[in-house]
């Protein structure tokens, strides 16, 4: 999708104060990211450790099952997933916890889905990243049911400064503040992203547009009685 096309489409969502049909539109974008930086750290992480121990099968298990997950055959995929899941060592039958949860709501079971990510969320064996991740994604998709405060309350362990996705929690929080009705909020939060240095250049230019798309960062007003008053 082009820049100018989606800042049309979140402009228009705004004007007819559509806050979840923004979600829809601009939560996948969040989420898609968070994955995409989940899948190059643990293939990363992956081809390391084939490297050093020769799991050059679970590899290929893996890739056979994410191949059949993108030819549109998420109940296949699904079983592969789930048994790589259960047998799996390494970074490999985490990650493949969360495309499990990705095929089975393909397949036509979101709450199948849902429950897999509950599941790893609150795995204590599963490494903060993953878990984390997990629990944002839960939100993402309960929106709707939870409710904007809710959310809004449900979001704070994910935003604390050293918490590994803060930045995308941070957008999520944007979105459920928009869905609250709490514009000023709303842009307070973008604008920040847009202005931290340490925000991943996707977010970053995400927030900027939606922020755009908003009319722009909250003007700041001069207190009465300040510079200049006589």
């Amino acid at each position: 999708m082009r820049g100018d096309e989606f800042i049309r489409e979140v402009d228009e969502a705004v004007r007819q104060e559509r806050w979840i049909g923004l979600w829809k539109t601009y939560g996948t974008y969040i989420v898609g990211g968070a994955i995409a930086v989940v899948l190059g750290t643990t293939a990363g992480v992956g081809w390391r450790e084939w490297q050093e121990s020769s799991q050059l099968a679970e590899a290929r298990q893996y890739a056979e099952a994410a191949r059949l997950l993108r030819g549109d055959q998420p109940e296949k995929a699904a079983d592969a997933f789930a048994a790589i899941a259960e047998d799996g060592d390494h970074g490999y039958a985490v990650l493949a916890r969360l495309r499990l949860a990705e095929a089975r709501a393909a397949a036509g079971d979101p709450a199948a889905g849902t429950a897999t990510l509950e599941a790893l969320a609150e795995d204590d064996d599963a490494g903060e990243l993953y878990r984390q991740l997990s629990r944002l994604l839960v939100l993402q998709q309960q929106l709707q049911e939870l409710g904007p405060e809710r959310t809004l309350a449900e979001l704070q362990p994910l935003l604390a400064e050293d918490a590994p996705w803060r930045h995308s929690a941070l957008e999520m929080k944007a979105l459920a503040e928009l869905e609250a009705g709490a514009e000023v909020e709303a842009r307070n939060t973008l604008s920040g992203l847009v202005s931290d240095p340490t925000t991943p250049s996707g977010v970053s230019r995400r927030a900027s547009e939606l922020l755009q798309a908003l009319g722009g960062p909250v003007e700041e007003t001069a207190p009465a009685g300040g510079a200049g008053a006589s």
